[in-house]
C-alpha cells in the first residue's frame, strides 16, 4: 500500500448530528506537527479553513484529520488533496519541500 492509498479508508465517510464528515489519514511515513498541513481540497472545495492547525498539535500516522464538508458529496467518488509541508526536507535552502497527495473513494456514508 502507498501512502496515497491509505489516505482514505474504509468508512472515511460518515454523518454525525447532521453533518457529513471526512477522516483522513496522514500521507506520509511519519507523523507530522498539525501546522505543516498546507491544504485540504475535497472535490476541488478547499476544505482548509475549518480546520484548527494552531498550537502544538501533532498529526499523527495512527490517528485521521476529520473534515467536516459543507456539502456533502453529489458523485460516486470523492476526491481528496492534501499537502503537507515536510519541514526536514528542503527543495533549496529555506524552502521546505511540499508532499501532495490525491486520493479517490467511493463517495458511501455510513
Amino acid at each position: 500500500m502507498t501512502m496515497h492509498e491509505g489516505m482514505l479508508r474504509p468508512g472515511c465517510l460518515t454523518v454525525h448530528d447532521g453533518r457529513t464528515l471526512l477522516a483522513i489519514h496522514l500521507p506520509w511515513y511519519r507523523s507530522l506537527p498539525l501546522s505543516c498541513l498546507e491544504s485540504v481540497t475535497v472535490d476541488g472545495r478547499d476544505c482548509t479553513a475549518g480546520l484548527d492547525r494552531a498550537g502544538d498539535g501533532i498529526w499523527d500516522l495512527r490517528d485521521p484529520l476529520v473534515v467536516t464538508l459543507t456539502a456533502p458529496p453529489t458523485g460516486p467518488e470523492l476526491e481528496v488533496t492534501v499537502a503537507v509541508r515536510i519541514p526536514y526536507i528542503q527543495q533549496a535552502p529555506g524552502v521546505p519541500f511540499v508532499q501532495r497527495a490525491t486520493a479517490r473513494t467511493k463517495a458511501v456514508v455510513r
